[in-house]
Parts: structure tokens; sequence; C-alpha cells
């Protein structure tokens, strides 16, 4: 309980004119997005306010998020639920699409990029790597914070018999649960999606 005090996002909800407490975050001053994520064995879909300029940034400053107004399906066998909220702790999460702004322009640097597949659980993933020029690729993966963006990304899983593959523009991996990584296209000999 203790370890988990300030890695909790909580945004607080207000009546207007009430006295704000101090260091509390008035929830209707931020915005609001859609939010996808892929855990071990389902997909979750709802809305969630973002307390940071880019959700990458939130994502690694927090532990866990609530996502509200959410929908649970199951992977790889199917079936869902609605849920009114649902509470997410990072290590639960293999992937997230990216919704929402993409930060401050004037904080952007020039960066190559390097295309990289990996494997987390029962997703294979391909997207490229944002780098400083010269940087390996692979090794600046592994400095990275824990949830680490990848654009012009696609995610491959297996739903029953089938094998469903679907374009996420950007995506956010959770490095800690990427089971490997190289550098290339996706091909053939990387389908080994597991049931």
């Amino acid at each position: 309980m203790i370890g988990s005090i300030g890695s909790r996002l909580r945004l607080v909800l207000r009546q207007p004119g009430l006295n704000r407490a101090v260091g509390a975050v008035d929830a209707s001053d931020l915005p609001e997005v859609e939010f996808v994520a892929y855990s071990t064995s389902e997909r979750l879909s709802g809305r969630i306010r973002l307390d940071a300029a880019r959700l990458t940034d939130m994502l690694n400053a927090h532990r866990e998020y609530v996502l509200v107004d959410a929908l649970a399906e199951r992977l790889p066998e199917g079936g869902s639920m609605v849920v009114p909220e649902i509470l997410i702790r990072r290590h639960e999460l293999a992937l997230v699409r990216v919704g929402g702004p993409r930060g401050d322009r004037a904080l952007r640097i020039p960066t190559t990029k390097h295309r990289l597949v990996m494997r987390s659980g029962r997703y294979l993933i391909a997207g490229r790597l944002h780098s400083h020029a010269g940087e390996d690729p692979l090794a600046a993966l592994r400095r990275r914070d824990p949830m680490v963006p990848l654009t012009d990304a696609s995610i491959m899983f297996r739903v029953r018999a089938d094998i469903v593959e679907e374009p996420a523009g950007t995506i956010v991996v959770n490095r800690d649960l990427v089971e490997w990584v190289r550098e290339g296209e996706l091909d053939a000999r990387s389908f080994d999606l597991p049931a």
C-alpha cells in the first residue's frame, strides 16, 4: 500500500465554486481521450483523462489508471462485457493504442526511425522507434521509460483460429513485457502467435 502512494492517477471531481484541495487535479480541466489497451487476455477500450501533455507521458508517470465507460473483450476466445469503470495496472498492459494530443511541437527533436518487430505475450507488434541519430535502436529501447511509443505501427493477434491484424498508427508498448525484439519488417517467420 505505502509503495503505491503517488503512483496512482487520481482525478478529483468537484462542484463549481467549491474550494480546491491543495495539489488536487480538477478533472474538468483535463482533456479526455479514447483509450484502447491490450492486456495478456483482453482488449480494453473506453475513455481516460490525460494529466500530461501526451498519453505516453501519463502512462510512464503512473502505475495505475482508471478507464471509464469501458468495454472488455476477451482474447482469443471472444466475448465482451461493458463496465462503468475498470482499474488497469501498468504491469498488466502489453500495449496501448495512442490517441489524443502529440505534445508541444517546440519540444520535438530530430530523430532517426528504426523499424522494429517485437512479441509481447499473444501480440506481434511492428512499428518505428524514434531515437537520436547514430543511436543503436535496441540500446535506445532499453534506455527508455517502460512505456515506449512506436509510430506507423500494427498489431497482430489470434481470435479463435483467425489471425487479426490491426493498423494502429501510434502505439505505446510496455517494454517490460516484451519477450523478444528485432530490427526489420514483419514477415512469415514472425507468425508464432499463441492460440
